[in-house]
């Protein structure tokens, strides 16, 4: 009878020791495959800040020195995941084949009372480097910089994105954002442009 038992305890503790070594290894796995930064959560939940305050974009357009002024109401989230769509292109950064060429920095930066994390590579990457302004914590976020870049058989180009945030009814709600940068035709002149909006809320 106390043998049986014996081997009972014995097998309790090994499955238990199982679970556990099985448990350790989930969360690991878990925590190799998670990204740097988690770019589209962030587009994701300011299109539903976006939606839910009938927000609109007042846009200044420079091509070549000739300017234009426009204001844009997207309909839906559609129309702003298409509007913020560039913002999303640094997702790149989280594809397994890219995340180790990235190195992490965090420091205090010098011309604000902010925090900033920083994620730079020195190799041919589309996003060169991403930079999460906070206050106090991480979420906290109030400003977003990136070159990004991208090249095929007709052109090349580099453009520098910078997105702004506020706290807004008790929610980090993204204010303006910009695009700057040029586009080199392989077989024509230099395009040089900057695109900057600011974000109006209804309600």
């Amino acid at each position: 009878m106390g043998t049986m038992q014996l081997k009972k305890n014995r097998l309790a503790l090994f499955l238990i020791f199982f679970l556990f070594v099985l448990f350790v290894s989930c969360s690991t796995e878990r925590r190799k495959s998670a990204g740097l930064y988690n770019i589209d959560s962030l587009i994701a939940i300011q299109i539903d800040h976006l939606i839910a305050h009938k927000a609109l974009v007042s846009k200044r357009a420079t091509l070549n020195s000739v300017e234009k002024i426009k204001t844009i109401t997207p309909k839906n989230a559609m129309d702003w995941k298409n509007e913020l769509a560039i913002f999303s292109e640094l997702d790149v950064i989280n594809k397994p084949i890219n995340k180790g060429a990235y190195t992490i920095g965090n420091y205090a930066d010098k011309k604000s009372n902010l925090s900033v994390k920083s994620f730079n590579t020195t190799e041919d990457l589309p996003v060169k480097y991403l930079r999460v302004f906070y206050q106090q914590s991480p979420g906290r976020i109030r400003k977003i910089e990136a070159q990004y870049n991208e090249a095929n058989l007709l052109y090349s180009s580099t453009r520098f994105l910078t997105m702004e945030f506020e706290d807004i009814f008790n929610k980090t709600v993204v204010t303006s954002y910009s695009i700057n940068g040029g586009q080199k035709m392989f077989l024509d002149d230099s395009v040089q442009y900057i695109v900057g909006a600011t974000i109006i809320l209804k309600n």
